[in-house]
């Protein structure tokens, strides 16, 4: 599962890593010191629209693939899923 999620999604080891942690993990936000330079105020904030758009791209992933999932169930399974207070997290 761990190749075809790399191989077929932008972020695709993230993807895996929310699949075996059945959760939605979201990469570590970079802290920036009290006092700083303004080349690392740059920095940070160029990192920061990085984790941003990353974090899209994961969260579209994780939907994508949730989506995939549900379409190869069938429809007992499907409302199982569906009947699970978890679900409208999903």
């Amino acid at each position: 599962m761990g190749l075809y999620a790399s191989t077929q999604f932008k972020n695709g080891s993230d993807v895996t890593k929310c699949i075996l942690n059945e959760k939605l993990i979201k990469p570590k936000v970079p802290t920036l010191a009290d006092e700083h330079k303004a080349h690392k105020k740059r920095v940070w904030e160029y990192r920061m629209s990085e984790l941003i758009k990353t974090e899209r791209v994961l969260e579209g992933n994780v939907c994508n693939l949730f989506m995939v999932v549900m379409s190869l169930c069938d429809a007992d399974t499907k409302n199982q899923v569906e009947s699970t207070e978890e679900y409208p997290d999903l």
